[in-house]
């Protein structure tokens, strides 16, 4: 009898498992964060006005590369104009470990403090980036 039970646990774990990783390789994750270690050093993003920029901290600062050299230079600045999962604007600061943001730059109305920024990358996926992944010292 204890053979019979633990032959069907068995089969019934081993079906779980294999949904599980089954479901796992054909999901997609275009409304989720993907998770990318090896790149999280800098941000790739689209700015309000549609541009692509790669973005990383040195100090309290960002630092900005356009993707489209020539019409843009690299250059420092204290906030970072991003869009957001949504598509919506909004202007980021670094504040120690975290961040302050701004719907549509407005620094005069509600501000949120934040751990993480949500924003879309390039190919219009939404990505997660915080202080300490954007961080070059």
């Amino acid at each position: 009898m204890s053979k019979v039970v633990l032959t069907l646990l068995a089969a019934v774990l081993a079906a779980v498992v294999a949904a599980r990783l089954m479901y796992s390789a054909t999901a997609t994750t275009d409304t989720e964060p993907i998770p990318q270690p090896w790149a999280q050093q800098a941000m790739e993003f689209v700015a309000w006005n549609g541009e692509r920029w790669t973005a990383w901290i040195r100090g309290n600062k960002f630092e900005l590369q356009p993707r489209a050299e020539g019409k843009w230079q690299r250059h420092t600045n204290v906030s970072l104009a991003f869009t957001d999962w949504k598509g919506e604007p909004w202007q980021a600061k670094v504040d120690g470990q975290q961040f302050l943001l701004a719907h549509r730059g407005n620094w005069k109305g509600r501000v949120e403090r934040t751990n993480a920024v949500r924003y879309r990358d390039w190919q219009g996926h939404s990505q997660v980036r915080t202080v300490a992944q954007l961080r070059r010292e």
